[in-house]
């Protein structure tokens, strides 16, 4: 059952579509887990520690130095923040209800810039095993095509086509373990700081003076 270095050439080169594939896989999942890690250091904000910051402009209604201090956060709630309060300060919303909603569409669009390639992670934890799956079964193939040809061989004869079937297993396993961990890592950042910037547009709203809605028609 010893292998020489023909048979395990021999080996590569029958699972080599396979390990081709896993190994792209991998590539794809380093690069992504690498851009969105540094990306999302770069989007997370403490809280409580911004609203600090900003409640003695709030609390003495200066909304202009408000703004200006919301522009200066080059992160995703900056932007979410200054947008809104550009559009309260400029009365293009002049309401609750609107004030709301834009909130609403401005953490959906950022967090969908945040949520960038992370679905890329989950499809390749959940196809990863089942590539290497599919090279396990073209290597117990090999093995009973092997046993078919040398009847009565021994475990030598088939040892091959086994470890073929394991080095893809393993390989597919190898690939999918890392990228399942990040997709649910990252997810739960991303929900995170999606909540954090929906709790701080959501302080500056109630702090604005909106006119009373009208009374709905009889």
């Amino acid at each position: 059952m010893n292998f020489d270095i023909a048979s395990l050439q021999q080996m590569l080169a029958n699972a080599w579509p396979v390990i081709s594939v896993l190994v792209l896989c991998s590539l794809f999942s380093g690069a992504i887990i690498l851009e969105r890690w540094f990306t999302l250091r770069g989007a997370f904000f403490d809280r409580e520690t911004l609203m600090k910051r900003l409640r003695k402009y709030i609390q003495e209604k200066r909304r202009e130095q408000l703004l200006a201090q919301v522009d200066t956060i080059r992160k995703p709630v900056g932007r979410v923040l200054s947008n809104l309060l550009d559009a309260i300060l400029q009365k293009r919303i002049s309401d609750r209800l609107s004030a709301d909603r834009l909130a609403s569409r401005l953490i959906r669009s950022e967090t969908s810039g945040l949520m960038q390639y992370v679905t890329g992670l989950g499809t390749i934890g959940s196809v990863a095993p089942f590539i290497g799956l599919f090279g396990t079964v073209i290597g117990i193939i090999h093995a009973f095509k092997a046993i078919s040809e040398n009847a009565g061989g021994g475990p030598g004869v088939v040892a091959k086509g086994i470890a073929e079937a394991l080095i893809t297993t393993a390989l597919g396993l190898f690939v999918a373990i890392p990228a399942v961990v990040a997709y649910n890592m990252f997810t739960r950042k991303i929900e995170r700081i999606s909540e954090d910037m929906e709790l701080c547009a959501d302080e500056i709203i109630e702090s604005m003076d909106f006119a009373p809605a009208p009374p709905k028609a009889p």
